[in-house]
Formats: C-alpha cells, sequence, structure tokens
C-alpha cells in the first residue's frame, strides 16, 4: 500500500510506546498496535534502524488486520546506548540482542493472539535466524528481508575486514569506529548512500526528517568491535547443522542491487534450510520497505501473501 508523507512522518495514535528493562535493567524502547483480526507480527529492524523509519509499514501492516509490535535493539534508536559516545554503532558482541530479542518474543506471544509472525530486516533477520535455531516453533512463518548471512564489507572485502576488526579487538581498540566509517553521515537525497539503501528519495529523506525533530535517534558507522562480532555470529548461524534445525517456514527477500550484506551467503544458506524460499528483487536497494511504490508494494505483497 502506498501513501502520502502523512504516513511516514507520524504514528498512529493507537500506538503505544514505552521503555522497557530488559532482564539486566538495560532500558529499551518498546513500540505496539493493537491486536488484529489477521494474526500477529512482530518486526526486527537491523542495524542502525529506529522504529520510526518503519511507520509507513507498521501502519499498513496494521490496516490490514494485524497485530504489530517492534522494538528498537539496544545500542541504538530510542533505546540505551552501549558507549558514551552515542554516535558510534557498537557491539560488544551479539549475545544481548539474541537475548532481548527472546525477551521480546515471550513477550509478544504473551500479549498477541496466534498465529504469530515475524518479518525482520539485515541484522534483525539475521539476529531472527539465530533465535529459530534455538526456537523453531516461536512463529508460523516469517520473513527475512536483506538477510545479514555475509557482508559485502566494500571495498576491502570480507576476508580483510574481518581480520583488521579482530586484531583491533586484540590491540583494545574495539570501541574505534571501523575503517572506513565514522559519525554520522547520512547524506542528502541523491547521495551515494540514498542509491545503496533505496531508489526513493522522498522515503530516504524521512530518516533525516525524524533524526533533525529526535537527535537522539541518529547513529553513526559501526566500530571495530561491532564487525568483529558481527562476523563472529555469522559463523555462529551457519556452523555445523544448526540451519537444518529451523523448521520455521521462511520466505527470503534479496535486493538485486544490494551492497551491504552478501546475496551469495545468503543464496548459500537458503539452500541449507529446510522450508525457505529465496527470492531476488530486481532493482531494489537495501531497505526494501522503503523503496520505490512499485518496488516497495511488491515486497508487501509477497510478505502478505506468504503470511497470510
Amino acid at each position: 500500500m502506498t501513501g502520502g508523507v502523512e504516513r511516514r512522518r507520524a504514528w498512529p495514535e493507537a500506538m503505544c510506546i514505552e521503555m522497557v528493562a530488559m532482564r539486566d535493567g538495560w532500558r529499551v524502547r518498546r513500540l505496539a498496535l493493537p491486536p488484529g483480526p489477521r494474526g500477529s507480527l512482530l518486526f526486527v529492524g537491523g542495524r542502525g534502524d529506529f522504529a520510526e523509519k518503519y511507520a509507513e509499514t507498521l501502519r499498513d501492516w496494521a490496516d490490514a488486520g494485524r497485530g504489530v509490535a517492534t522494538f528498537d535493539h539496544r545500542g541504538q534508536g530510542g533505546s540505551g546506548r552501549f558507549l558514551a559516545d552515542t554516535q558510534k554503532g557498537h557491539a560488544p558482541g551479539f549475545e544481548p540482542w539474541l537475548a532481548d530479542l527472546a525477551e521480546h518474543v515471550d513477550w509478544f506471544r504473551a500479549h498477541y493472539p496466534a498465529p504469530h509472525f515475524a518479518v525482520a530486516h539485515s541484522m534483525g533477520a539475521h539476529l531472527l535466524l539465530r533465535h529459530l535455531e534455538a526456537r523453531p516453533g516461536d512463529f508460523a512463518r516469517a520473513v527475512l528481508l536483506s538477510p545479514m548471512f555475509g557482508l559485502a564489507a566494500k571495498p576491502v572485502g570480507p576476508w580483510l575486514a574481518r581480520r583488521v576488526a579482530e586484531v583491533a579487538c586484540a590491540l583494545g581498540i574495539g570501541e574505534r569506529y571501523a575503517p572506513g566509517s565514522g559519525p554520522i553521515a547520512r547524506g542528502e537525497p541523491g547521495s551515494a548512500r540514498q542509491r545503496l539503501l533505496t531508489g526513493d528519495a522522498a522515503r530516504y529523506a524521512d530518516e533525516g526528517w525524524w533524526v533533525a525533530r529526535h537527535p537522539g535517534l541518529g547513529i553513526g558507522g559501526v566500530t571495530n568491535g561491532w564487525l568483529a562480532s558481527a562476523f563472529a555470529s555469522m559463523d555462529a548461524a551457519l556452523a555445523g547443522d544448526r540451519l537444518a534445525g529451523v523448521t520455521t517456514p521462511l520466505l527470503l527477500l534479496a535486493a538485486g542491487d544490494e551492497g551491504l550484506v552478501d546475496n551469495a551467503a545468503t543464496a548459500r544458506a537458503a539452500a541449507r534450510l529446510r522450508e525457505a524460499r529465496l527470492e531476488v528483487i530486481a532493482g531494489a536497494g537495501h531497505e526494501l520497505l522503503r523503496e520505490t511504490d512499485a518496488i516497495r508494494d511488491a515486497v508487501l505483497a509477497r510478505t502478505g501473501a506468504f503470511l497470510a
């Protein structure tokens, strides 16, 4: 469903936004719309995301009759950050995120009626896959958008990016920005960053609009610690026969013009999953839910049909 700017830059009146304490007391922002007659959907965002970027899509799912909930990962968005320099996209391992996701899933299943579905983007899709390796029965079906099963790590490539990050962490500088990364540099519509993420300049501009009004939502590039942790977590997700244990039916949608994650790694993982279907969305950038109307509508249609 396409819509105007008002659907992208405001929340529905029924949206409940609250800060909740995780098991260790960490404050995480959770957002929820009321239950609906067509099942319940948990959305898991990606690295650097905040829920406002998906206001339009959350509305669309609610309008389609689904109960919808989402949250900002700790360390980004409206949740508590890892470092005093809140611009740094850091991670002291992915385990805190996995534990947070399990808590959110437990809350979601307790407060929303079945059937339970999940849609996850990029790093969120990676985390959801790892969750399903441990608990495949938590969702009836799930859609993974531009899943992070490997990193493109341009321009140096994943092998060198991994080695540099690991050495930096061993030297005690894991909290420094990874080479080529730095403080937030969102770029104007038409920039290289926009073309990497989406072909829709108006939807791209929404991110900057939200951050201008709520600066605390913004975040910069990744640290050496995030990068090393990401490679370690991807190794764990793909190790041994873990993928074979995922019995949840999955739809994997990859961006045809992907420049951040490794689509070849996605294809290899899909081939090892028991109940997975992989489709490539031609002409799409990394953020499938913030693409041009034609691409975004196709993604929503495929998602809706799969979860029907």
